[in-house]
């Protein structure tokens, strides 16, 4: 045998996890690597992977990525290890108790345990009461040094240093020492690099991305004019602004014109694109940062406190939630702390120009995607052109109804126009109404399909399957049921009959087996009863279903706006709109095929195409649907209406239906003859008039 085989019947599988919040915090990862192989060598363990999380705070577990794939790799049927090693609690997770009891369960219904090397725990009940103890410890731990870094900012901000973070675009950073020594000036490049510079601005490193810079405690940060051509790039747009009369999405699509690169250039994130945005020009316009004032807590990002008058106050942070909008009261301001850029007057006409356009806007504008806005596509139709979602917005008319009102159209448009202008994609909307009726006829007439082709029938087996069980209720097996118990009973009376002083023993030993063979067939009726009766409860409950199916146009009548956009995510999968050819594709989720015995893997199944009148409402038409063989003119038509590669590649892999996997619980569609229409735009149609 070799060493290797005996190691690994010696040893236990495991796996190790390892964090730290920063680099120059806490135990490092080193550290904690020797001391988990030293206790996994001494314990019995052998460590087969090592997830790792560095510099990333313990204090949730959202942008852990390591952390939570072991919880997903410990879920997995596959899973080789059952122990996972953690320095300390610490390590798993400044989390309060709710949180990593969580996680803790997770990881124990996968038959994982935790083990914490530097705890000393016993191994017995006692650790049940210490391990919360700790945990809690662990997090009050966070949010006292929360208390004490607010503490610190205060002070720092209120003399008018910078208090962390990338500058605004147009400055850089210049560094000093605790007694006013300068040290360098720090340059964030587009490719997010960091150019040290000297006091003449002299280049005499480039820290590269990902690297971080080193410095004392006491070293301090003032904002600092960057170079010559991002500064003159920004009083450019405050001029075109107050002098010229642009707006924010013009400024930006001019800058995109003119090839400038934005601060970001699409390299700090996948949420930042690689152009000038309307948003980014303004918060531009906006920041008091340009004409020399810092300014500080306009925001509140910290899990546990924000601060309110100075002071730090218990914030109420809710994962995914974003910051909160301080009030100016609690802002730090400090003028003049740093070289202005823009001069005071300017940047006050500014304001008063937005204030002015915000109250006689007579504008279009954006509604949001929240979950009040009125859209229900909002997220589902993609930009062929940018690879942008199209959003939600209103066109307001200069003219007005007879009761003075504003007239409001809502429209779908591409979020690459309407925030980076037509350099990023050129003009285009559709009707709101047009689109979402258009879809929703498209679901119903796919539901009132399914149930003409029998599909009250295989909805019925599938909602069997699903309350029941993959057996389901067989009366074969209940008649068994009974016949065996008879068949025992008897035994059982034949046995007394023949008791003797003589082999009382043996009819006792005997008896008492039958009859827990009694009680186990007792259970077994019990379940196939019960399973009878799911039958029969899976039978109304699908002759329910199949009423809200047919009566599914009054129910889009009456349903409520979050009704309908659930009911659309159901089905809908995306809507590919081409802004030139003004022609889209939707992509729908179906039904199970009625049917048909085969079945291929895959959620795509049904293919729509979706032609809009363009803007001059020559290429219009009423949409119908089209479910009968194409003919020859239909196929010339819509020749270049090929099936996806990527539908053409699930199609070709199939499905074992077994009673193992139910269909029930597969997105499948029929092998034979892809499930698909083409929808193109009838005689008839008479676009609404919208002056886009």
């Amino acid at each position: 045998m070799s060493i290797a085989a005996r190691r690994r019947e010696m040893y236990q599988p495991a796996v190790a996890y390892l964090r730290r919040s920063t680099d120059r915090q806490e135990q490092s990862i080193g550290d904690q690597r020797k001391a988990i192989e030293l206790h996994a060598q001494e314990h019995g363990f052998d460590i087969i992977d090592f997830y790792v999380d560095d510099a990333i705070s313990g204090t949730s577990s959202e942008e852990r990525k390591a952390f939570l794939k072991l919880i997903a790799d410990a879920g997995e049927s596959d899973c080789s290890w059952r122990y996972v090693l953690v320095y300390d609690i610490k390590r798993f997770g400044r989390l309060d108790n709710d949180e990593a009891g969580y996680y803790r369960f997770q990881l124990r219904k996968a038959g994982v345990e935790v083990i914490y090397i530097s705890e000393g725990f016993n191994g017995d009940d006692t650790d049940d009461l210490l391990r919360p103890v700790k945990q809690w410890q662990a997090r009050q731990e966070s949010k006292e040094l929360s208390k004490v870094t607010i503490r610190g900012l205060v002070s720092r901000s209120s003399g008018g240093w910078w208090s962390g973070g990338q500058p605004p675009y147009g400055y850089d950073l210049g560094y000093y020492s605790g007694d006013g020594r300068f040290l360098m000036i720090v340059r964030y490049d587009y490719d997010l690099s960091k150019q040290i510079l000297d006091e003449d601005g002299n280049l005499t490193r480039v820290v590269p991305r990902g690297q971080r810079l080193t410095f004392s405690k006491s070293d301090r940060c003032k904002l600092a004019p960057s170079s010559p051509e991002r500064v003159q790039t920004l009083r450019t747009i405050f001029a075109w602004y107050v002098h010229h009369g642009l707006g924010a999405k013009s400024i930006a699509d001019r800058l995109n014109q003119q090839g400038i690169p934005s601060p970001r250039s699409g390299n700090w994130s996948k949420m930042h694109g690689d152009k000038w945005s309307m948003s980014t020009i303004r918060e531009m316009l906006r920041n008091p940062s340009y004409v020399g004032d810092m300014v500080w807590n306009r925001l509140s990002f910290g899990k546990f406190h924000s601060v309110r008058q100075g002071r730090a106050v218990p914030r109420r942070y809710r994962p995914g939630a974003g910051p909160d909008q301080n009030r100016p009261d609690d802002w730090v301001v400090v003028r003049d702390a740093h070289p202005a850029l823009i001069p005071r007057t300017v940047f006050d006409a500014v304001r008063a120009k937005c204030e002015a356009r915000k109250a006689n806007s007579n504008r279009s504008h954006l509604t949001g995607s929240n979950h009040t806005s009125p859209y229900l596509l909002v997220g589902l139709i993609r930009c062929t052109n940018c690879g942008h979602h199209w959003q939600g917005y209103t066109a307001v008319k200069g003219r007005r109804r007879k009761d003075g009102s504003n007239i409001r159209t809502p429209y779908y448009i591409c979020g690459g126009h309407l925030t980076k202008g037509n350099s990023c994609c050129p003009r285009s909307a559709i009707p709101k109404e047009m689109i979402e009726q258009w879809v929703l006829d498209q679901i119903g007439r796919l539901l009132q399909d399914y149930i003409g082709k029998g599909g009250e029938e295989r909805l019925q087996e599938m909602i069997r399957q699903e309350m029941a069980g993959v057996g389901g209720f067989n009366p074969a097996d209940l008649d068994s049921i009974r016949q065996r118990r008879s068949d025992i009973e008897v035994k059982i009376g034949t046995l007394l009959d023949n008791l003797t002083a003589t082999n009382r023993e043996f009819v006792d030993r005997h008896i008492e087996k039958l009859r827990g063979e009694l009680v186990e067939l007792d259970r077994a009726e019990a379940l196939a009863l019960e399973l009878q009766n799911q039958d029969s409860r899976a039978e109304s409950f699908a002759r329910e279903a199949i009423g809200v199916v047919r009566d599914f146009k009054r129910l889009v009548a009456e349903g409520t706006v979050e009704e309908k956009r659930t009911l659309i995510r159901a089905f809908l999968r995306v809507l590919d709109f081409d802004p030139i050819t003004r022609k889209g594709v939707a992509h729908f989720w179906v039904v199970p095929s009625v049917g048909q015995d085969e079945f291929v893997a895959g959620p795509l199944s049904e293919r729509g195409s979706l032609r809009t009148p363009d803007q001059n409402g020559n290429s219009g038409g009423r949409f119908r649907g089209r479910t009968d063989a194409p003919g020859k003119d239909d196929q010339t038509a819509n020749a270049g209406a090929e099936v996806p590669q990527d539908a053409q590649e699930r199609s070709a892999r199939e499905l074992d239906r077994t009673e193992a996997t139910p269909y029930a619980k597969q997105k499948t569609c029929p092998r034979k003859g892809m499930s698909h229409e083409d929808l193109v735009a009838g005689a008839g149609f008479e676009p609404a008039t919208s002056g886009l």
